[in-house]
């Protein structure tokens, strides 16, 4: 199964030994990849193409990567700034939660002299900008005031701008290593692949890949899963090796690996749930014609309305599943802080008093949360 060939870079084809084996995640780590490949890239190519054509993809991808809070084998997809449809300016976090991007520091003139409003992302932050603002008026108590402060949660009263865009040779070219490093694991040899490779190594070779949503080439799709799947096929009568590679149960994407194969007849698939890091076993029927791929290459096969159909069966099913876990995020959170701040002790009886504050505090931590529901069903 293991050739020599195999055993040499696919990119500067030099040999690959142990010292110098990437072991090379078949669908990138940045996206949530889990399984690794031996013997086909070496450290330095791999870090080159990690550097152009994986961080392209990673780019484009990371909207989904922190929608769907992907499992990440190494790291967190990094938080990035939105805004809102008026313009507001929010950092979304791998978790869901959302920062202000910057701390906000308003200054006013009032009769009575200047009045400070400080808005930190957290504790420290507010001690930080506090030790400055103490500097030029040392009259202020800045242990005082951060006894006062308060650390408030709130939700966006505004859905925001969401806007995903994908496509460009870069990545385009780690598709088609995606493909290779699962076609790699076969008993087919990589070199067969001459479209695939001379797309790889030469800036001005044609792409070999193209966006294809004519029909679901996934025969049983899981439902509500934002499926990463890859699927490579060699068939010596048409003399295709195909590859498809589908991320986030969105984009999709066919591609000719090679038109003159004359070997053997082989398949392979990988697919793994993102959001949990588990393997699928999942089916791939990938039997286009020469003809149908090269017109995806053409955006012959994009349509438009299939994929907004594509976002909605995933992403509706995610947000439910995520209103659902910060409802009961917040009703547990609550619930602690209310029972450890109402001066209650574990085993006694509750008084009247220590219900009344109960309530109040239970209020307190679940305020944001419910208004938020009244607001988004208006």
């Amino acid at each position: 199964m293991n050739s020599a060939l195999e055993k040499q870079c696919l990119l500067c084809e030099r040999n690959i030994s142990t010292e110098t084996d990437s072991r090379e995640h078949i669908i990138p780590n940045s996206i949530g990849g889990r399984k690794k490949v031996s013997g086909f890239l070496c450290a330095d190519c791999n870090s080159k193409s990690g550097d152009n054509w994986e961080s392209e993809l990673a780019k484009q991808m990371n909207p989904l990567s922190l929608f769907f809070r992907i499992n990440r084998e190494r790291g967190n997809a990094p938080s990035q700034k939105f805004k809102t449809i008026s313009g507001e300016e929010w950092e979304l976090n791998v978790d869901g939660s959302m920062n202000l991007p910057k701390p906000i520091f308003k200054k006013q003139q009032s009769e009575i002299g200047k009045k400070i409003h400080i808005s930190a992302r957290d504790m420290p932050e507010a001690r930080k900008m506090l030790e400055g603002v103490s500097r030029k008026y040392p009259q202020l108590n800045k242990e005082e005031l951060l006894k006062k402060a308060k650390v408030k949660s709130t939700y966006l009263q505004e859905p925001i701008e969401f806007k995903l865009s994908f496509g460009g040779l870069d990545a385009g070219r780690s598709f088609v290593k995606t493909a290779l490093a699962l076609l790699s694991t076969t008993d087919a040899n990589v070199s067969d692949c001459d479209h695939a490779i001379d797309f790889l190594k030469k800036e001005a070779a044609e792409p070999c890949f193209g966006y294809y949503y004519e029909k679901d080439l996934v025969s049983v799709r899981p439902a509500g899963v934002p499926i990463h799947c890859i699927h490579v096929n060699g068939d010596p009568e048409s003399k295709l090796i195909r590859g498809y590679v589908e991320y986030f149960g969105v984009m999709r994407v066919v591609m000719c690996l090679s038109s003159n194969y004359s070997g053997r007849a082989f398949s392979a698939t990988y697919a793994i749930d993102p959001i949990k890091g588990e393997e699928l076993k999942l089916s791939v029927d990938l039997d286009l014609t020469f003809s149908d791929i090269r017109k995806a290459y053409n955006y012959e096969k994009w349509d438009g309305k299939v994929v907004q159909k594509a976002m909605g069966a995933v992403i509706g099913p995610t947000l439910d599943k995520q209103h659902t876990e910060e409802r009961d995020r917040v009703l547990n959170e609550a619930v602690r802080y209310a029972f450890s701040h109402c001066g209650a002790k574990e085993g006694e009886m509750i008084t009247e008093e220590q219900h009344s504050r109960l309530m109040g505090l239970l209020w307190e931590k679940l305020e944001p949360w419910v208004l938020s529901q009244i607001i988004s069903k208006r």
